[in-house]
């Protein structure tokens, strides 16, 4: 998996940095998965090697424009672009973001030529699972920001394995499909008789990987809880630790808040986002992004500061 950073910044776009959104990249499949749609996201999109023809899943984490401004242009470039070939896509988020888009498209008389799915989380409930296949599943719970907002986790049900095939060989178990079976934990009968089982036959199996996407809040516990142990945590951090009052009248976070999480959720990894404007290099301010940086490492040295277009190998 891959992520890529599309936007990185808070509140309205820089010349350095767009608004939210962040894509999960399925290596294997090129399957593209995204999280917040800020103004500007189909713009980013063109700037890499992502293709919208692959985008299968929108999550939104709450409604302020800077996270979801740039989804009715996206939805209606991808089906000018032969979207009613490239398949349907779901759309995960609070409550209001069907009648936001279903308002967007009467008035503005958009025609999208694919289904859009939108699923709406249960306000009744603060945490749960909200997607799951064979291969992942898609935890929410809510945090503590102005309005409705959400934290996501995307869980791998499967780790990697060491597919033992000197014992295979031992056996004589003839290569091939019933490798393939038994690595991936199946029972396999052979010609002669001879049953085996994939569990015999593996070993050094890891836990999946946990990809955590926070939402814009304060310090919230939903957030460490979810997070617990992740591999990696994709967290805000609008405001330096200096500006901790500016921080908590907007309900955002700060670096500190931030590295806070982090390890007490003890995760391998902390990425910074939604960086404000106000410290960028030509803005008065002394405060630098690299104080940002510097301020959650030494609270959790394992952490980086986005940029658009960073991308982060998982």
């Amino acid at each position: 998996m891959k992520i890529v950073f599309l936007g990185t910044g808070s509140g309205m776009p820089t010349i350095k940095r767009n608004v939210s959104s962040i894509a999960l990249v399925f290596t294997n499949s090129n399957k593209l998965w995204l999280w917040d749609c800020g103004e500007g996201t189909q713009h980013q999109i063109q700037k890499t090697s992502l293709k919208l023809s692959k985008l299968e899943k929108i999550f939104i984490t709450h409604l302020h424009g800077d996270h979801t401004f740039g989804l009715p242009g996206l939805l209606a470039s991808r089906g000018l672009r032969g979207g009613q070939d490239q398949g349907n896509v779901q759309i995960f988020g609070p409550s209001g973001l069907d009648s936001y888009l279903e308002q967007i498209q009467n008035i503005t008389k958009t025609y999208f030529p694919y289904k859009i799915e939108i699923n709406i989380i249960p306000q009744v409930f603060s945490e749960g699972i909200l997607y799951e296949n064979e291969e992942y599943l898609v935890r929410y719970t809510e945090v503590f920001h102005n309005i409705k907002t959400y934290a996501y986790s995307i869980e791998e049900k499967k780790g990697k394995c060491h597919f033992l095939i000197e014992k295979a060989k031992k056996f004589n178990i003839p290569p091939g499909p019933i490798y393939r079976a038994l690595k991936n934990g199946e029972k396999v009968k052979l010609p002669d008789g001879r049953i085996f089982y994939g569990k015999d036959f593996v070993s050094n199996i890891e836990k999946g990987r946990k990809i955590v996407f926070g939402g814009d809040t304060v310090f919230c516990e939903n957030l460490v809880y979810i997070s617990k142990n992740a591999d990696l945590l994709i967290h805000e951090a609008t405001f330096s630790q200096q500006e901790e009052d500016l921080a908590k009248r907007n309900f955002h976070s700060t670096t500190s808040v931030a590295a806070q999480i982090a390890r007490k959720a003890q995760v391998k990894q902390l990425i910074l986002t939604h960086i404000s404007p106000r410290y960028s290099s030509n803005n008065k301010l002394t405060i630098s992004e690299k104080d940002l940086l510097c301020e959650a490492q030494s609270i959790f040295p394992e952490t980086l500061l986005a940029e658009d277009f960073m991308e982060y190998n998982i």
